[in-house]
């Protein structure tokens, strides 16, 4: 018994599993698999799968947190592999290898081995936005028009590539004061409960529910429609028009938000896809009268330390501490 290849059947519990007598039983053990698989978000399991089975084909070999470390340079890789096999491992009902003495030192030691100072992504600014807006001039096409509105969104909602690239038409809803974004399932989300993010009106030449409703104009957009919201453009001889089926990836959202912002005089390469979440949560953490309760619920964090994560404080805001020390 198992699932993606993956094979629980030698493991003592999972045998006494197989051992159920009656349909009903045998049903449900069947399905047990792909239920445990559930305990992690989607991304998560593809994620823990793939290093589980790199690492059972080195398994042989008993060296392969360190041909990992050597090989990869990278912390993130040899922790993955870790809590891979040890996922797999507990789903099979084994002792983790998370909980070895060696392996424990062995993680430490490429820890300490393999740090590098991070080099977070600089946040995209409301000046940017700004710009960006600007620039498309005043009969925009349906290319400029969906970029606008993915960046405003991001920006706007602090949203993630992920969340991006899964809303459907029916997701967004339009209305004289606001527009609501719901959210289905994210990276915070385990338990695929959804949220919906309000965002008003400004009145704003960037304001992200004009845009959006600009977007749904040009792109003829069915509101109630369950298809993909941002998706590919083709160009025909009446103009640009949506695809019918698919949603943007995320390399070619990278590299057409990447050439925008170099197109606007900035250094691309200091920003990412998650300058647009960053740049919101920077935004709106700089603003004091925000309460912290709501600035954590529009992200959806889970913890403190995620939150400030993505904030970069202003440097009026960092003098403040040395400004009021007494000195």
């Amino acid at each position: 018994m198992g699932c993606n290849g993956i094979k629980f059947s030698g493991a003592k519990v999972w045998q006494q599993i197989n051992a159920f007598q009656g349909p009903e039983l045998v049903h449900l053990a069947a399905a047990l698999p792909d239920t445990l698989l559930k305990a992690r978000a989607d991304s998560t399991t593809n994620k823990y799968i793939g290093a589980y089975k790199r690492w059972a084909k080195w398994a042989s070999t008993k060296r392969e947190l360190s041909h990992l470390g050597e090989s990869t340079n990278s912390r993130a890789a040899v922790t993955e592999a870790v809590n891979a096999v040890s996922w797999v491992q507990r789903l099979a009902g084994e002792e983790e290898i998370s909980g070895n003495t060696l392996v424990k030192y062995v993680v430490e030691g490429f820890q300490h081995k393999l740090a590098q100072p991070k080099r977070r992504k600089e946040p995209i600014t409301v000046v940017m936005l700004q710009q960006l807006v600007e620039s498309m001039g005043v009969s925009p096409i349906l290319t400029e028009v969906r970029l606008a509105a993915i960046c405003l969104l991001a920006f706007a909602a602090f949203l993630r590539f992920n969340e991006i690239s899964k809303l459907k038409c029916e997701d967004i809803r339009i209305s004289e004061e606001k527009m609501e974004v719901m959210i289905r399932s994210s990276k915070t989300d385990q338990h695929r409960q959804g949220d919906t993010i309000p965002i008003a009106r400004s009145g704003l030449p960037t304001c992200p529910v004009t845009m959006m409703e600009s977007y749904f104009s040009l792109g003829r957009i069915e509101p109630t429609s369950q298809q993909f919201l941002f998706r590919p453009i083709i160009s025909t001889k009446n103009g640009e028009s949506l695809r019918r089926e698919g949603s943007l990836s995320y390399s070619r959202l990278r590299e057409t938000v990447l050439a925008k912002i170099g197109d606007m005089g900035y250094d691309a390469s200091r920003f990412g896809l998650h300058s647009f979440r960053a740049g919101g949560a920077t935004a709106a953490a700089n603003n004091p009268e925000l309460p912290d309760r709501l600035f954590k619920w529009h992200g959806r964090w889970r913890s403190e330390t995620a939150k400030d994560g993505y904030v970069k404080d202003d440097e009026e805001c960092r003098l403040s501490v040395s400004q009021k020390i007494g000195l």
